[in-house]
Formats: C-alpha cells, sequence, structure tokens
C-alpha cells in the first residue's frame, strides 16, 4: 500500500501538472471547441463545404492517412430548438443519422466513420440537414482522422461505477469478448424507486434491498453479452459516497441511508472469485487496493471507464481517478478507452435510439489523446437493449408496471411516473455506434491532472466543470 505521505506527494504533483496543463487548456478556449487534442496524435485536414444536387458536402481528399478508423468533421452548425434536429450523411450507398442537441449553435463534430468501406480519394460526403443550418461555404471545416485500432481480441477490463453502465456505455465492446466486468458501487441510492412496497420508515431497508437487487443485475446481466457471472464482480462500495471517500482516504465512509460501514454486507452476494467476500471497510485507500488487485488477477491489455472531464457524475469520475492511482502501483501498459454516460444533462448521445454517435455539444473542455468510434451491429444493439432492460433501475418498477396496466385506483399506493422517454437508458444505449476517449498512461496523466486542478479549483469554477447530480 502507498503511505499517506507518498499519496500526498503524488497528489500534489498531479495538482501541479494539472495548473499547467489547465494554462494550454484556457488558450485553446478562445477557439470556442471544448475539446483539445494532443498534438501529433491525429491528423486533421481542412476541407470545402460545397454544395451539389441540393445537399452540401465535402470532397474526400487525397492527403489522408490510410489506417485510420475513425473520421470526425468539425462543421459549425445552427439546430432548431424544436423538434429533433439532424444532419444525414452519405456516401457510397451508406447513410445514418447523426441528431443534434436542440437549440445547438457552435462547433459540432460529425461522425463519418461508418463511411470507411466506401471512401476514396474524390469520394462525395453529402450532409443534409433537418433542422439544422450547416456553415457556408466561406470557411472550411476540418476533417479530423484518428487510427486508435484497439486490440479487442486482447483481455478486456470493464469498469462500472455503478450497475447498468457497463451496459449503457460499453455493452457493444465488451459483448461476445474476453472481457471481466467489474462494478464500484452497488447502486444503493438516488431515487426511491421502490418505496411504494415499503413502509415510510423502512428508509435504511428499502435502499438496502436497492443494492442487493442492483448488485444481481450487474453480474448477472452481462451473461446477455456473452460474460458469465464468474466473470463479473460487484466490489460492494456504497453508491454517492466516492466523493467523500477521496476527500478523505483512510476515513470510513458509511453508506448513505444508513450507518453500516461494512462493503461485504453486499459483496458476499458476488458469484465470482475474483477477491474476498468477507467483511471490509468502506475507504478510498481499501478502493485503490481492490483494483490494484483486480489489475494483477485479470492482467488486462484494454481498460474501459469513464472520461472524468466529460462525464458528469462524480462516482463516474472518481472510479477513473481510483483506477489512475491503482495503474501507477500496477505499472503495466495498457491502452484505456473512456466513455460517458452522464453529459449534456442526460440529453447526450441525442436523437432516437439506433442513430449515430459523436462528441457530446455541451462539453465544457476535454484534453482527448485518440477518438475512437466503434461500430455496433444491429444484432448487438438489439442485445443491449434487452440487457439494459434488464437493467431495475433503467426500467420502471414492478409498481409502477401494474399501475400503468390496472390504472392507479387498482394500486396499494401511487408512484412517480418513473423515467422519462427523453432521458431514458433505452434510448440512448443502443447506438450504430460507441465512442470511446483511448489513452495510454502517459497521455492519461495530463487529463486527469486537469480533471483534478478543475476539482480543487474554487466553487463556482469546480460546478462549470463538474454539474451534473451527485447521484442517480
Amino acid at each position: 500500500a502507498i503511505s499517506g505521505d507518498d499519496a500526498s506527494m503524488s497528489r500534489a504533483r498531479v495538482l501541479a501538472t494539472g495548473l499547467a496543463v489547465l494554462l494550454l487548456t484556457a488558450v485553446s478556449a478562445a477557439q470556442t471547441d471544448p475539446f483539445t487534442f494532443a498534438d501529433g496524435r491525429s491528423q486533421a485536414v481542412d476541407v470545402a463545404i460545397s454544395s451539389a444536387d441540393g445537399a452540401s458536402g465535402i470532397v474526400w481528399p487525397e492527403t489522408i492517412a490510410s489506417k485510420w478508423d475513425t473520421a470526425l468533421l468539425r462543421v459549425d452548425a445552427a439546430a432548431s430548438d424544436t423538434g429533433t434536429p439532424y444532419v444525414e450523411i452519405a456516401s457510397g450507398g451508406l447513410t445514418d443519422r447523426q441528431y443534434l442537441r436542440p437549440g445547438a449553435s457552435g462547433p459540432v463534430w460529425l461522425n463519418l466513420s461508418f463511411l470507411s468501406p466506401v471512401l476514396h480519394a474524390g469520394s462525395r460526403v453529402t450532409l443534409r440537414g433537418d433542422g439544422v443550418r450547416l456553415q457556408s461555404a466561406d470557411r472550411p471545416a476540418t476533417l479530423r482522422l484518428f487510427a486508435a485500432h484497439p486490440d479487442l481480441s486482447k483481455r478486456i477490463l470493464v469498469l462500472a461505477p455503478h450497475p447498468d453502465d457497463a451496459e449503457i456505455g460499453t455493452f457493444g465492446a465488451y459483448a461476445g469478448r474476453n472481457a471481466t466486468v467489474v462494478t464500484i458501487t452497488v447502486g444503493n441510492a438516488g431515487n426511491a424507486n421502490y418505496a411504494a412496497v415499503f413502509d415510510d420508515d423502512e428508509a435504511t431497508v428499502q435502499y438496502q434491498f436497492k443494492g442487493h437487487v442492483r448488485l444481481i443485475d450487474s453480474i448477472t446481466v452481462p451473461w446477455q453479452g456473452g460474460i458469465p457471472p464468474d466473470r463479473c464482480f460487484n466490489l460492494g462500495y456504497f453508491d454517492a459516497r466516492l466523493p467523500d471517500m477521496f476527500a478523505k482516504p483512510d476515513a470510513v465512509i458509511p453508506e448513505r441511508y444508513g450507518p453500516n460501514t461494512d462493503i461485504g454486507v453486499y459483496r458476499k452476494d458476488n458469484v465470482g472469485s475474483l477477491l474476498s467476500k468477507g467483511s471490509r471497510e468502506s475507504t478510498w485507500t481499501n478502493l485503490v487496493d481492490d483494483l490494484v488487485t483486480v489489475l494483477k488477477k485479470v492482467k488486462p491489455t484494454v481498460i474501459f471507464a469513464p472520461q472524468p472531464q466529460l462525464d458528469s457524475h462524480q462516482d463516474h469520475q472518481l472510479t477513473t481517478v481510483a483506477l489512475v492511482e491503482a495503474l501507477a502501483r500496477w505499472k503495466k501498459p495498457v491502452t484505456l478507452l473512456l466513455y460517458t454516460n452522464h453529459a449534456d444533462g442526460g440529453a447526450y448521445p441525442y436523437g432516437p435510439a439506433g442513430t449515430i454517435m459523436s462528441l457530446p455539444q455541451a462539453a465544457r473542455g476535454a484534453l482527448v489523446d485518440r477518438v475512437f468510434s466503434l461500430p455496433v451491429s444491429r444484432d448487438v444493439q438489439r442485445k443491449q437493449l434487452f440487457a439494459l432492460e434488464s437493467m431495475h433501475d433503467v426500467r420502471y418498477s414492478p409498481m409502477r408496471q401494474y399501475q400503468l396496466a390496472m390504472g392507479d385506483g387498482r394500486t396499494i399506493q401511487p408512484e412517480a411516473p418513473g423515467p422519462m422517454p427523453d432521458i431514458t437508458y433505452l434510448r440512448r444505449g443502443p447506438r450504430s455506434d460507441q465512442i470511446f476517449y483511448a489513452y495510454d498512461q502517459d497521455t492519461l496523466k495530463p487529463m486527469i491532472a486537469a480533471y483534478l486542478a478543475a476539482r480543487r479549483a474554487p466553487r463556482p469554477a469546480r460546478a462549470a466543470q463538474a454539474g451534473g447530480p451527485p447521484v442517480r
């Protein structure tokens, strides 16, 4: 284990690096694009927007490196503040739609990656907006190409802050592959989903029940993607407590709705044997130690975890901070593919299920090494939809389903409506691609440093960086 002095020195070095990175980020902020891309890690080419046959578009340039896997086109756009504005992207018989945030105005990154089988020098890519006005031809757009090429045939570790995060953000990546899914918390906080079947004085019991149910979800639902329960493990930590644990690494932090400090109460429900299932105190130090053990046993080549500058949920942000501390002790080379499940107030990704994802439009600044757009087949999208529907916190509660079927007058007790159509993960999850932010350990450090520096900034600046709800 790292001593308290060593840990403090390590965090001080990270903070100092982060302050320097923030100065660079502040300079780039004047360009109005929230994304700062690492030098030499992608290819940027200016292309002209032109009109043909009544549609805007670009001609694929000759100066393109041949080994790219992800292509993003930066254009300025203005979207209608009503309806579901989108840009239809097409070339060589392939078509997909990228939806925009209603009312958005400014830089937008259109995802052209799915066109890779048909693109060659001179190919025309058409861009037809519906409720979207694209920039005119008087200034160039920027085509940025990435060559992440992660080897997903190798051993994969998926880190999920809560039950269902792995299915929302990474199902298309882990399904059918050599993956281990590890969930940090049991998800025993947030909405009182099952209040209708508990008495008013049973709040603690209600949330413990929720934690046990969601832990079982976290180790069984991945089986729908081919990952059996013995290759899944929930660490048993408490939902919405990572910020307090991080602030005081050696302090024992209890559950949010009760006095319990023993994560073993939940961890015992695991089927696998990745970690001991006995009593264990809820501390940041123990969490990092557990992640070190996970790394040593799984020996991953690729790790999926949240992108803390883009994901507004603090449990998500700090899951990756804990991973970084563990990686510093493990000292093995890995490819990190970071995802976001909480961006733009829950509106991202925009539009209906089955359409293409790109970068969020309401990001407040992120240091990006490479972007990787992973195609997801319709078969895997279908499996992801049913995996998400199997998660108790994603679908309506049993009581609410009864209300909807039979009418409120025949229920025991009225219940809150539940997830709304515009934010439900059944819409946001299944997509024709999944977006990941690729880093190695060296390029990860400045991004994490910038996040930590912003976290320690005065409260107004920190609120602008983090935002979002404290719990799900």
